[in-house]
């Protein structure tokens, strides 16, 4: 009769026991997670540092190995083409509706493009929905140009760096304003698909990138262009701070689960051997 009274009682203990130990491994191994992403992050930051302080490249191939030049600094002799041209919607700056330039740029006796991020132009306020022409400086058909940029493995990531979530890439939207073709987004496919050419699997953004994410300075224009200093968004505080949630609460549930154990259980058992 005893052990039956017994048996419900260490049956509770256990799946008490349990529940507590799946939710602490759970949570514990959330926190090693978010660690383990911080670690990652700090790994590809101090990549893209250590290839933004390093020597500028020129590269004469349209492939590149992204894995050790994304973030280097390149230097080409070639063209823009004027045809070769669209601007990418929705941007502002410093609160006035603007376009995003993308041009694509011959290098010098190359056969492939290379899509540019020339910048950022004005839209105009009494007619904001006219896309802007390009500053004559910039239109110079023929003329060779000296390219100085930041390689970017994929024209998003310049986007995200601002904040900017572009979506589905090969889902955008296109119309045509003031003789230039304005797209909501970028995709490489359907840049090639609308030059006719071979394009490059990079892209190269003449607006300055930086390691430092402090407050963004006002644009500076450059050869009529916009352009905003690029932080590069590292992240590794916010996992960091992910991770310490996760280890905290794993620390609470192993308190909880203590204390529900010792209220329940062993006090009550204290409580019943000193009746009798």
């Amino acid at each position: 009769m005893v052990n039956a009274v017994k048996t419900p009682g260490k049956v509770k203990l256990l799946f008490t026991l349990l529940i507590g130990a799946g939710l602490v491994w759970l949570t514990f191994s959330l926190g090693q997670w978010q660690t383990g992403r911080a670690q990652e992050k700090q790994t590809l930051l101090d990549a893209q540092a250590r290839a933004l302080a390093a020597e500028p490249v020129s590269p004469a191939s349209a492939r590149l190995d992204l894995d050790n030049l994304s973030y280097r600094k390149i230097e080409l002799r070639g063209r823009f083409e004027a045809k070769a041209l669209i601007y990418i919607d929705n941007r502002q700056i410093n609160g006035r509706p603007a376009v995003q330039v993308v041009q694509g740029f011959r290098p010098e006796g190359a056969s492939f493009l290379i899509p540019v991020d020339r910048g950022l132009l004005l839209r105009n306020p009494a007619e904001p929905r006219l896309a802007p022409n390009m500053p004559a400086e910039a239109m110079r058909e023929g003329e060779m140009f000296n390219l100085q940029g930041t390689i970017l493995p994929r024209f998003a990531q310049s986007a995200e760096l601002r904040g900017i979530a572009l979506g589905d890439a090969e889902n955008i939207v296109m119309a045509q304003s003031n003789g230039f073709e304005v797209w909501s987004n970028f995709s490489v496919n359907e840049f090639e698909k609308r030059t006719g050419e071979p394009v490059s699997n990079f892209v190269v953004t003449q607006q300055p990138v930086s390691q430092t994410a402090g407050q963004q300075a006002q644009a500076e224009k450059v050869d009529g262009f916009y352009h905003l200093a690029v932080p590069l968004q590292e992240q590794v505080a916010k996992h960091k701070g992910y991770a310490f949630q996760w280890f905290t609460m794993s620390a609470v549930l192993v308190l909880l689960t203590l204390f529900f154990v010792y209220r329940e259980f062993f006090r009550s058992e204290f409580y019943k051997g000193n009746k009798r």
